[in-house]
């Protein structure tokens, strides 16, 4: 081998060594450092937001109400929504918000809520006109709803959605204790305005029929409807009408502060 050849390989094998070194010091061990163990941490579950209290969730002037002793509370603010004597008398009963609260579900599912509110139940006895074979209901009948219809219309609107408001922690508790999970009082409430809004007095006297000691409608149409639905007709069409406006005053106050 001659001593230029000589060099040449010397120089190669240097080269050789060095790329070795460097890759060995330098390339390989930033290779390895490159190399991330990814280890999976598992995010913590958030804290569930604690449910409000009742005392938390009643308005300054309700603080420390309970349904247990609402009855005195509720009696005031409500009887501050119309003169009239006799809502005072009815406001004389007991477990009002839990009254309210079981009656205006029986309305949503179609039940005269006479078990509630039996303290309005007029005094004189449903009549009726019997003439040529055929049965209509006395005037006389529907005159008896004349003074709950007067009581109910006299309620001032605004009043009654602002107190409602105020109310509402203590209506929702008392409709937890009869509802389940997951319902909302205010959707009974927003059915039981609907349920009512849709009876339409028929036009001339309806006729009857008798079944055992009751009377029931003749025309199906009539008869088909619910419990409370029938109950309301026979308030008579003048008081119907009445109701049905001073629903329609409400459901639109109801509807004014939830958007808002």
């Amino acid at each position: 081998m001659s001593s230029s050849t000589k060099t040449i390989v010397a120089v190669f094998v240097a080269l050789v060594l060095i790329v070795a070194v460097v890759y060995l010091t330098w390339i390989r061990p930033g290779l390895e450092e490159d190399v991330v163990e990814i280890v999976e941490v598992a995010t913590p579950a958030p804290e569930p937001t604690p449910t409000p209290t009742l005392s938390e969730r009643l308005s300054e002037r309700l603080k420390g109400t309970t349904l247990r002793t609402s009855d005195i509370v509720v009696r005031e603010l409500v009887s501050e929504l119309s003169a009239n004597p006799k809502l005072a008398a009815w406001l004389a009963n007991e477990d009002l918000v839990r009254r309210f609260v079981a009656a205006v579900d029986n309305i949503g599912n179609g039940i005269s809520p006479t078990t509630q509110l039996g303290f309005m139940r007029p005094a004189d006895k449903f009549e009726v006109v019997e003439k040529d074979d055929e049965i209509t209901i006395d005037p006389q009948s529907f005159a008896r709803y004349d003074l709950v219809t007067q009581v109910f219309v006299s309620l001032d609107t605004d009043g009654a959605v602002a107190l409602y408001r105020e109310l509402e922690p203590l209506i929702d508790d008392a409709y937890g204790e009869i509802s389940p999970p997951g319902s909302r009082f205010s959707d009974r409430r927003d059915a039981a305005i609907e349920h009512l809004l849709e009876v339409t007095p028929p036009s001339g006297d309806p006729r009857l029929r008798r079944k055992v000691v009751t009377y029931v409608y003749v025309d199906e149409s009539l008869e088909g409807l619910s419990g409370v639905q029938r109950q309301l007709l026979r308030m008579g069409p003048d008081n119907v009408l009445l109701i049905k406006a001073k629903l329609r005053d409400l459901k639109a106050g109801f509807q004014v502060v939830e958007e808002s």
